[in-house]
């Protein structure tokens, strides 16, 4: 009775001052990684022009989670988070502010990338562990899905706003780095206002795995299918976007025939799909099945991205019918209506992203211990990190030898084929019979 009573009288999520705090440490902190993740992007093309090296970036910005993300999941589970994800943004601040001192050059914008990720990977694991704590479990899809729209907001303002006025206005590079070094130390201070980060009354089922520690998160997986298929998806949704994060630049510029720094108003309709995707699973999260809600979603990102590989097609295809004959009649610069098909699909692939990735971290959130979250959460982004580290530069390569769009529809193959197969098993692994312990509670 007494929890019912304290469920009754909670105030909504944003009136909580430490959920609000970490969603505006979490919106400043982005909105500057992103800035300087697609500066980084614009700057490698300037002085390559190749696909392969946008995907060596993207391979610098996401090995780190291989190698750091299990030290930085061990130490969210076993050290005061808050002060981790501070000391991180302040890191974060002081490696721009290096990096204004020494200069620049290819070589320095690829160490650069690694040395953020390194501390970006700290700040994250440490945030998605407190959210948990902070957060009674029947609101955490919700808290999930505000999280996320966090997060798709930082993007826009990031890609779309903070990085072409700096880089392409202003036109200083230092400019850009000088700024987020100011946001990461915004976000330092409204970490530390986060308050305790003492994890409510909740029932918790499992604990500390034995063996080596850098293993937990993956034990902790293993022990519960449900978990591990979720992360699985994960995985592969992640993968899949860190791929298409190398051919982005190369895609904006050969297929639809624009200016890179242009491509943010390109790509802006999948932020909006994000946020529209993130309000429907929040509510959907725990009122339909998980398998349906995530099939779904794949369906759509994969029909999608096999779309976006043949806009151009489609776009003179489709100005063959009357209805759609004005797409013959779009011509603003080199934007045709090719890109008006790609804008068009952004929004679907945006919402299938949205719905993945809530329903398989509302599972995770739901069935992992407190004590092994970071671990656990960082265990999944050491698993998207190794399985798009290879492909990312392959995909890399393609894109150089048979153009970009032909790589857009293998990605999106391949993509599909690994979802079912990962469905599959989760549903073969569901109909064996089980063996229940008795021995405790």
């Amino acid at each position: 009775m007494k929890r019912d009573v304290q469920a009754s009288v909670e105030p909504p999520l944003w009136q909580q001052r430490p959920f609000r705090m970490l969603s505006y440490t979490r919106f400043w902190s982005r909105v500057a990684q992103n800035a300087l993740n697609f500066g980084l992007v614009l700057l490698i093309t300037e002085e390559t022009g190749r696909a392969v090296f946008t995907s060596l970036l993207v391979l610098a910005l996401v090995v780190p989670s291989t190698f750091a993300g299990i030290v930085a999941g061990t130490a969210a589970d076993v050290l005061p988070k808050r002060l981790i994800v501070v000391l991180a943004d302040i890191a974060r601040s002081a490696i721009c502010i290096g990096f204004l001192l020494q200069g620049g050059g290819a070589v320095s914008y690829y160490l650069f990338a690694v040395l953020l990720a390194t501390t970006s990977q700290f700040a994250g694991t440490a945030e998605s562990a407190i959210l948990p704590a902070i957060v009674r479990r029947d609101d955490l899809a919700r808290a999930n899905a505000i999280g996320q729209a966090v997060g798709g907001a930082a993007q826009a303002i990031g890609l779309g706003v903070v990085t072409p006025v700096v880089l392409r206005l202003v036109d200083s590079r230092d400019a850009l780095f000088a700024l987020c070094a100011g946001l990461f130390a915004v976000a330092a201070v409204q970490a530390a206002l986060i308050g305790s980060t003492a994890s409510p009354e909740r029932k918790e089922v499992g604990g500390e795995p034995g063996g080596a520690w850098w293993s937990a998160g993956w034990r902790a997986m293993r022990a519960d299918r449900a978990v591990l298929h979720a992360a699985l998806e994960l995985t592969l949704i992640s993968a899949a976007v860190i791929i298409l994060s190398g051919l982005i630049p190369s895609y904006i510029t050969d297929v639809l025939g624009v200016r890179v720094d242009f491509g943010a108003a390109v790509l802006f309709p999948a932020v909006l799909g994000v946020a529209l995707g993130l309000r429907v699973a929040g509510f959907l999260a725990r009122r339909v099945p998980h398998s349906l809600l995530s099939s779904t979603g794949f369906l759509m990102f994969v029909v999608s991205l096999g779309l976006l590989a043949i806009v151009n097609e489609l776009s003179a295809f489709l100005g063959g019918f009357g209805i759609f004959a004005w797409l013959n009649s779009v011509s603003i610069g080199r934007f045709d209506g090719g890109g008006v098909i790609a804008m068009a699909v952004m929004l679907p692939l945006g919402f299938a992203y949205a719905l993945v990735s809530v329903a398989g971290q509302t599972v995770i959130d739901d069935r992992v211990p407190l004590s092994l979250r970071g671990r656990v959460g960082a265990t999944q982004a050491a698993m998207a990190a190794m399985a798009s580290s290879i492909p990312v530069v392959v995909a890399g390569v393609l894109s150089d030898w048979v153009g970009v769009g032909p790589v857009f529809g293998l990605v999106a193959v391949v993509t599909g084929i690994v979802a079912i197969a990962n469905r599959r098993s989760g549903q073969a692994a569901d109909r064996r019979p089980r063996v229940i312990a008795t021995g405790g509670h």
